[in-house]
């Protein structure tokens, strides 16, 4: 499949500027797209994008990532593979109990600083590689653990940024539903409203964490703010082709520029004000509305791709597990005490 990178970068001979423009337009670039020296904190709750937005909108091909879930991924296929972790080797990620209990195991083995200390290994100071951490945000410990490990490496404050993943949490619990691996629901909500709040604190105080003074965006990361390349359309005086794929535009606020204070509050405080309220659990919000907005939702989409004839197992997968938990939350609330 021939993406738009790659269509433009074929292209180059005839359009280097104008290739050169259309890439910088459309992401968010950090330090001019140095290939060394960058560190990203992406951060978001559970099931935000997080790694849709770094390979969609970011130059991720110029950086390694630190993801916790991708060692996840690895102990429980050596577990199944080379019949180790008995603890694990049996675990259903459908199961959210099951998920727990993997995220406990990793957690256990000191998967983050291993991680870390791994990447920046004989690292150079004049090459030091650009890393972006995939984290929650929930807690601001999520940035400052490893803040002085990167600048002991000799990362500078200025080349450390901010990435906050925004993304309607009641959509994201859905898609979350139907993905091989299922978040348990309090588990969900406590990571957008611990992100919400994390981030929430920094901007207020017009803040970075300890140690970091790069550049803050936050990304909308929602279908409506991301508009993709259709095949066939004109774009700058050139077709796109029929098979290509690639973001045309998408929506993120600048708040804080590298190695400067924040933007004036009058530039950014109001509409990121409206994005948060609009995508972020407040305090009405509960385990018990976000299962049944799933419900809800899950069943209308069950019956609108059942009409068209098309499959419907992820979607009746996720309404099993919203069905299963609160039935389960049920037994428990009767048990006698």
């Amino acid at each position: 499949m021939l993406t738009f990178k790659k269509f433009m970068a074929e292209s180059v001979d005839n359009c280097l500027a104008e290739s050169i423009e259309l890439l910088y337009e459309k992401l968010v670039v950090f330090n001019g797209g140095a290939k060394y020296g960058q560190i990203v904190f992406m951060s978001g709750g559970a099931g935000s994008g997080k790694g849709f937005a770094s390979s969609s909108f970011m130059e991720s091909e110029k950086f390694k990532i630190r993801d916790v879930d991708e060692w996840k991924k690895a102990y429980l296929a050596l577990a199944k593979l080379k019949d180790k972790f008995p603890e694990i080797r049996s675990l259903n990620l459908k199961n959210s109990d099951d998920v727990f209990t993997l995220h406990k195991f990793v957690k256990k083995k000191g998967i983050k600083d291993r991680t870390l200390d791994l990447l920046l290994n004989d690292a150079r100071a004049d090459r030091l590689p650009n890393i972006i951490f995939d984290i929650t945000g929930k807690d601001i410990s999520d940035f400052q653990d490893s803040i002085p490990k990167l600048e002991d490496a000799g990362y500078e404050a200025k080349n450390i940024h901010v990435a906050w993943v925004l993304t309607d949490y009641k959509v994201a619990y859905v898609a979350n539903l139907t993905r091989d691996r299922v978040v348990p629901a309090d588990v969900f909500l406590d990571t957008h409203q611990g992100a919400g709040s994390t981030m929430g604190n920094l901007l207020d105080a017009k803040k970075m964490p300890r140690g970091a003074n790069g550049r803050f965006v936050v990304i909308m990361n929602n279908r409506e703010n991301t508009i993709m390349f259709k095949g066939g359309e004109t774009y700058k005086g050139r077709t796109v082709p029929e098979n290509a794929k690639g973001v045309k535009s998408f929506y993120y606020i600048t708040v804080k520029d590298a190695g400067k204070p924040f933007r004036s509050e009058d530039k950014w405080k109001q509409e990121l004000h409206n994005q948060i309220v609009a995508n972020i659990p407040g305090g009405q919000d509960t385990i018990e509305t976000l299962r049944q907005h799933a419900l809800e939702t899950l069943t209308g989409e069950i019956q609108t791709k059942t009409a068209k004839g098309k499959d419907v197992s992820k979607e009746m997968s996720g309404l099993n597990i919203v069905k299963a938990d609160i039935e389960k939350d049920k037994e428990e609330k009767n048990k006698p005490k």
